[in-house]
Order: structure tokens, then C-alpha cells, then sequence
């Protein structure tokens, strides 16, 4: 068994019989979780900060070169990540720049090939004479450190309907409270609660990244018969939590969202960004 799914799966079949654990074992999947460090050495990315884009790269915008500024979120060092099990497939080498607006109803990855020549740190926007949009914000700048971590697909995912209605609120602890999605909350907990994570299944506290995506993007109904194969077909690319100063509506969390063969392509213009919160 892979090392990263190793403690996940003991804990899982010390609460469950046998049957519903293994099948809820062979859900997992791997994510790369991050999480803030003082250590340069481990350091596989970082939050805020300023960008350091190619002299030739504009600062990103919601709408041409007069539009609205995006706020720069974080940087990705893609051959740093290569040493960590995710299940999606991210460059080998390079860098990822995240940005999105204010109210994240857009945003914009860039690519850095290797050996991209960088300027200096790129200053902030000043806002338009009138006013046509705010002042952009920015974030001290703190790196991440990275580990491979289970993930596991959320209550209303079609896959945990078949294991059965009462999965969740299945009794398994010593008190008869003590259900099955209060000790896996724990054992996450343990593990360092819900960080930034980069694959895996991202959090879902209203509907899934894929999900949103097959209907928004794509324009299907659930009831539509490909619906459940293009939800397959986008995967979690960066999930950023509420940390660094950065807020994503009521405890929410941002999603990057990718479609998969975009991905393999390395075409980074057609990302999407994805709120939920309380």
C-alpha cells in the first residue's frame, strides 16, 4: 500500500467492518497539502508576496489591459512539487503564478517555463484616476511546505450514496454518539485539519470543484447524460484556505479548477475559480 494512504486505511478499518472500509479505502486519493513554514530548504512555494513575472508579462486583468487587477495569491515550484504524490499531472519543472480578483469570480495561472528570465518584484497596481475599481490588495509573503496526504470525496458525492444512506452515521466509536464523520473529522484534525492542497478531492461544503464545472462551465444538468463523465474530466489544480490575511467569503475556501487534457497540455487559459463558504 502506498505510504500516504497507510495510516488512513489502519484508521478506517479499526472504525468500519471490512466491507464498507475497503470500499471507502479505495476512494482515497492522493493530494499534495501545504502548509506554511519558516524553513527556505523545505519550501515548495509561498503565499502572497509580489510576482515576479517575465518583463514582458503584463500584471493580469479581469478585462484587457485597462481592465480591473488581479491580487497575486501564491507561487507553485513545480519541480519542488515533483517529489510529492498527487493524482493529478502538474509540470515537472517551472512555476505556477496564481491570481484572482477581489471577489474571485475570475482568475489567472501563469505558467513560468524553466528558465523563464524574471524581473524584480512586480508593484502592485495603483487604482484608475476614477475609480473603476479598487485598491488591489496584497499579502505578506510566506512560503509553504508540502506532504502527501489522503483525501476522500465529500457526504454528497455519488460514490458515498452507494455506500449507503446511513455511512456517515454509522455508530463506531465507544460512545454511541461517536459516528464514523466526527472520528474522520478527528483523524483530518490530527492530521492538520483543512490546509491549502493542491489535487486530491478538494473540499466540498457545497458541491464538488468538478461538479460546478460540468454545470457551469460546460452548461450540463445533472440529469444530462454526460454530466457525471465531464465532472471526471476537471480535477482540483490549487485549493487555497482562508489564511495569510486572505479572506474567501464567510470561512470559505478558493478553488483553481482545470479541465484534465488542458492540464496535460499545459494550457493554463481556461482556468476556473470556484468559492465556497457559510
Amino acid at each position: 500500500m502506498q505510504e500516504w494512504k497507510a495510516d488512513f486505511a489502519e484508521y478506517v478499518r479499526e472504525l468500519l467492518p471490512e466491507e464498507p472500509a475497503e470500499r471507502f479505502i479505495a476512494l482515497a486519493r492522493p493530494a499534495i497539502r501545504l502548509s506554511t513554514t519558516d524553513e527556505p530548504e523545505i519550501a515548495v512555494g509561498r503565499l502572497g508576496g509580489l510576482p515576479r513575472l517575465p518583463e514582458d508579462v503584463p500584471w493580469p486583468r479581469l478585462r484587457g489591459e485597462d481592465g480591473e487587477p488581479m491580487e497575486f495569491l501564491a507561487e507553485l515550484d513545480c519541480a519542488a512539487l515533483a517529489a510529492y504524490g498527487s493524482d493529478i499531472g502538474l509540470p515537472a519543472e517551472g512555476g505556477l503564478l496564481f491570481f484572482a480578483t477581489w471577489d474571485t469570480r475570475a482568475a489567472r495561472v501563469i505558467l513560468l517555463p524553466p528558465g523563464t528570465v524574471r524581473g524584480p518584484d512586480r508593484e502592485v497596481p495603483v487604482p484608475s484616476p476614477d475609480r473603476r475599481y479598487a485598491e488591489v490588495r496584497s499579502y505578506a509573503e510566506v512560503l509553504l511546505a508540502a506532504e502527501t496526504s489522503p483525501t476522500w470525496p465529500a457526504r454528497g458525492h455519488d460514490d458515498i450514496f452507494r455506500l449507503g444512506e446511513d455511512f456517515w452515521d454509522r455508530p463506531c466509536g465507544e460512545e454511541p454518539w461517536e459516528v464514523f464523520a466526527d472520528l474522520l473529522a478527528e483523524f483530518e484534525e490530527a492530521e492538520g485539519g483543512r490546509r491549502h492542497q493542491v489535487g486530491g478531492w478538494s473540499d466540498a461544503l457545497h458541491w464538488p470543484v468538478e461538479a460546478h464545472a460540468a454545470y457551469n462551465v460546460a452548461g450540463l444538468s445533472p440529469d444530462d447524460p454526460g454530466f457525471a463523465e465531464e465532472a471526471l474530466q476537471w480535477v482540483n489544480l490549487l485549493q487555497l484556505d482562508e489564511d495569510n490575511g486572505m479572506l474567501f467569503g464567510d470561512g470559505g475556501i478558493l478553488i483553481f479548477g482545470i479541465r484534465r487534457d488542458r492540464l496535460a497540455a499545459r494550457d493554463f487559459g481556461q482556468v476556473i475559480s470556484y468559492t465556497q463558504g457559510h
